[in-house]
């Protein structure tokens, strides 16, 4: 990420985007092109969503006018709208795949199966894809990761949600050589194992978001899911069935995560957890050392008083 802005400005000058196309359009899918609208280097040319005018209206949140968007499910009309710097809408994730004027793919429907069909067409056609759909990359993320390897492209979750957050974290204790303890997030909301798509339908609304997709929030189940991408992504377990998910503040957490022979909750080193309190929407990763004078750093540089460190 070092020197990332200098790199993406140089592409905008040599009219050299980065060009992107986007399957979902929900909160997440339109955030992303919101987002994307404000960086140099990089530009959102077509969104594939079943509602066409959902997806449209996407686009016009960004200052385009229906005059420059295209609606097709066709291959050839979809590819010319690009070049002519038209944007294009279609109900068809796979046409997005196809196209050659789309370097790079980015899943946010957060529905498995689609997710799945749609990275499979994305690096058959030797395009790089960005999940934001875990629910599919926990599925057979491993298996579009082999193909991917095999097909001389990228699979990849996103960066900035929270397993790729943490395994930025866990990448860089680990090269420094420290012993990952425990590493994981805290929960965005009370957990409610109880909490159905009904029950929850009106705060959805509110926050513009599918209700099936909050119940998966606030029962827990998303928090499984992201973990488990993160176990794939690391070798880290949980320590029980559902992991602890202990009520702890962030000062906490380095004496939380701990052996339980030294007073903490777990069972074993190397696990994946998260914590209820304020930690979220934080992720952490927990560490450990045996050299004394590391050690008085990290006390020094108020990372804990060990034997873990945040």
């Amino acid at each position: 990420m070092l020197n990332l802005p200098e790199k993406l400005g140089i592409l905008e000058k040599e009219g050299r985007k980065v060009r992107i196309g986007v399957v979902g359009t929900g909160q997440m899918g339109s955030g992303l092109v919101n987002l994307i609208s404000q960086i140099k280097g990089m530009e959102v040319v077509a969104l594939a969503e079943i509602d066409i005018e959902k997806a449209i209206s996407v686009f016009e949140s960004i200052g385009l006018k229906r005059k420059e968007i295209i609606v097709s499910e066709d291959f050839s009309q979809c590819d010319e709208a690009l070049a002519d710097d038209r944007k294009v809408v279609t109900k068809d994730a796979k046409v997005l795949a196809s196209l050659h004027f789309i370097d790079v793919i980015v899943e946010a429907t957060g529905v498995p199966e689609v997710g799945a069909r749609v990275a499979f067409e994305t690096i058959n056609h030797k395009k790089d894809i960005i999940m934001m759909n875990l629910e599919a990359d926990v599925t057979v993320g491993p298996l579009l990761a082999r193909l991917a390897r095999t097909a001389g492209v990228i699979y990849t979750i996103g960066a900035g949600d929270e397993p790729g957050a943490i395994k930025e974290l866990y990448d860089f204790a680990t090269s420094l050589a420290f012993k990952v303890v425990a590493a994981g997030k805290g929960k965005n909301n009370p957990l409610d194992r109880e909490a159905t798509p009904e029950s929850l339908k009106k705060m959805a609304l509110s926050k513009d978001m599918n209700p099936k997709m909050l119940t998966e929030f606030v029962d827990g189940s998303k928090t499984m899911i992201e973990m488990a991408a993160l176990a794939n992504a690391t070798g880290l377990v949980p320590d029980i069935r559902g992991m602890h998910g202990p009520q702890c503040s962030i000062k906490e957490l380095s004496s939380v995560f701990v052996l339980r022979d030294k007073g903490g909750i777990l069972s074993q080193d190397g696990v994946i957890d998260y914590a209820l309190g304020n930690v979220a929407p934080g992720v952490f990763v927990v560490i450990s050392t045996d050299n004394p004078h590391l050690k008085k750093d990290l006390d020094y540089l108020m990372m804990g008083s060990g034997p873990n460190y945040l």
